[in-house]
């Protein structure tokens, strides 16, 4: 099969890039903004909110940015054409380990807002509360996948010398393009990349059962409790939840197109590449989304984003009497 591949840098892909990075790092500089200065009825929740966009800056700083990954599908290569490529010269597997460790630091962040919440909201009831303990072991189980997952890609790579060995091997019509590449990085299936794979699809287990099962619990306790609380805490707490959940209805924009490049190395066409580069133009957009939700859900944060406040309102009411 022609493998059809262009070992050149897509422009419109680069140009994306840059498009995309800047629109994310305005709009979540923009809700960083509304959590410091104008959190509301948000309270200490602001602060693991903080975090999650904090690591969605870092996420996409570094794709958009520094990295700039270009897929050579449908075989499992690529390079980097970002800043710490170009100007550092920092290889695309260091680059792509950061990827991932990013990646799954931003998707966890968001699952321990979940817990987060979660206690609070378990702790509202007089009895029944979840111990301690429960939590400290389920943050360790996250810090662990999170760093398993970046050991284990880091560990995937092979010698420079053995990669153009395998690309003989396997993909000799094409092998001299990858030599005159500056540089690249080609993965295939070892031991390793074995481990790697087994724990991304465990930790995407994990991570919709833990938040199936924290809304599930958070929904029947808020209904429990809601006779004992006032309706401005019981409003907080449910428009809290809410957002966390739209928040994370957005991230299948960030791992589903990584699923969908896996499907086109094991399922190779002549359109590959050209698909890889789609999903990547779709995943650099899951913090612009993710943003806007925040925006939206979040009351305070959508009046004063429409410049819209009760004092506005007032004074309106007020001028027209006087009219």
């Amino acid at each position: 099969m022609d493998l059809n591949i262009d070992f050149e840098v897509p422009n419109f892909l680069i140009h994306h890039y840059y498009a995309s990075g800047s629109i994310s790092v305005l709009l979540n500089g923009l809700v960083i903004y509304l959590l410091i200065f104008h959190n509301g009825k948000i309270g200490s929740f602001k602060f693991y909110l903080l975090s999650f966009q904090i690591s969605c800056v870092l996420l996409d700083l570094h794709v958009t940015m520094l990295m700039q990954p270009v897929g050579l599908l449908p075989i499992c290569a690529g390079y980097s054409n970002g800043i710490l490529s170009k100007v550092f010269k920092l290889h695309s597997h260091i680059l792509m380990t950061l990827f991932v460790f990013f990646l799954s630091l931003q998707i966890n962040t968001l699952i321990i807002c979940f817990l987060r919440k979660h206690k609070a909201i378990m702790n509202l009831r007089s009895t029944s509360s979840v111990p301690n303990w429960i939590y400290h072991v389920l943050l360790g189980m996250i810090v662990f996948l999170i760093w398993s997952l970046t050991f284990t890609l880091s560990m995937s790579s092979e010698s420079y010398e053995k990669q153009l060995e395998m690309l003989d091997i396997f993909h000799p019509l094409v092998s001299t393009k990858f030599r005159n590449l500056p540089e690249f990085q080609y993965y295939y299936l070892n031991t390793w990349m074995l481990i790697f794979f087994t724990l991304t699809i465990f930790e995407t287990m994990k991570s919709f059962l833990m938040v199936s099962g924290t809304v599930t619990q958070m929904y029947r306790a808020l209904k429990e409790v809601e006779c004992q609380l006032s309706s401005q805490t019981l409003a907080k707490h449910k428009s809290a939840l809410r957002s966390l959940i739209a928040q994370f209805a957005t991230t299948p924009v960030a791992i589903l197109p990584g699923g969908m490049i896996a499907c086109t190395v094991i399922f190779p066409t002549e359109y590959s590449q050209k698909i890889s580069w789609c999903c990547m133009m779709v995943m650099t957009t899951h913090s612009t989304l993710n943003s806007l939700v925040v925006i939206l859900t979040y009351p305070e944060f959508r009046k004063i984003v429409c410049f819209w406040d009760k004092s506005v309102k007032k004074s309106t009411a007020v001028a027209t009497v006087i009219i």
